[in-house]
């Protein structure tokens, strides 16, 4: 009687170990599918955007995003150079002499880039850049009747388009492109010398194309 008993107790011993054993099995495939559906991808992209509302300025644009993507969604961080001109006929003599003064601005941006991208051959695409972008000239930047200054400024970008596939991972996407640049501002009137303002919006819409892989 004692022998049945006891080989009942190992087979059941044995077979609560192999569910453990599987349970561990399936958990680790499951981790490893679940990071196989992330992969890396890369875009460059180029545009330019012209100014709208009272202050305009007109932006040349270059950035690069490197991150991954599950499925039609892309997550990742990016980096880039824009080249602002506000041309402005601006009175130096408005200014204290000596100032460095410019209308071209060149600025870096870094941000966090989100997208969406249809998976045909030909699809719409999504992107938004949200982030940080630094003033990097030595001069200050006139614009209207003042002046903007070495400062850091909110940076958004929004673009909607087409995206053509070149390949299994490759595409070539244009699209058009909404842009915004939150800059401290320092007016001018005849009461005050330096007319403080808490900051101003640079509005510009324009076009753009990228390569991404």
């Amino acid at each position: 009687m004692k022998k049945p008993l006891l080989t009942l107790l190992l087979a059941v011993s044995c077979v609560v170990s192999m569910h453990a054993q599987f349970s561990d099995l399936l958990q680790f495939a499951q981790a490893q599918q679940s990071l196989s559906l992330y992969t890396y991808k890369g875009f460059v992209e180029a545009g330019y955007n012209a100014g709208v509302g009272h202050y305009q300025a007109n932006k040349i644009e270059v950035t690069t995003s490197h991150g991954v993507t599950n499925g039609n969604i892309f997550a990742g961080i990016g980096a880039g150079i824009d080249i602002l001109n506000t041309d402005t006929d601006h009175d130096d003599t408005r200014w204290e002499e000596g100032m460095d003064l410019s209308d071209n601005a060149y600025m870096v941006p870094l941000f966090l880039d989100f997208r969406y991208m249809g998976g045909r051959a030909v699809s719409a695409f999504f992107d938004c850049k949200a982030g940080v972008s630094f003033l990097v000239n030595d001069s200050y930047i006139t614009i209207d009747d003042g002046i903007i200054d070495n400062d850091v400024s909110f940076y958004l970008s929004c673009s909607i388009g087409v995206r053509m596939a070149l390949g299994t991972k490759s595409a070539f996407n244009i699209g058009i492109n909404y842009g915004l640049i939150s800059q401290r501002y320092y007016g001018y009137d005849d009461y005050y010398y330096h007319n403080r303002y808490n900051g101003i919006s640079l509005h510009s819409i324009g076009v753009t194309a990228g390569l991404e892989w």
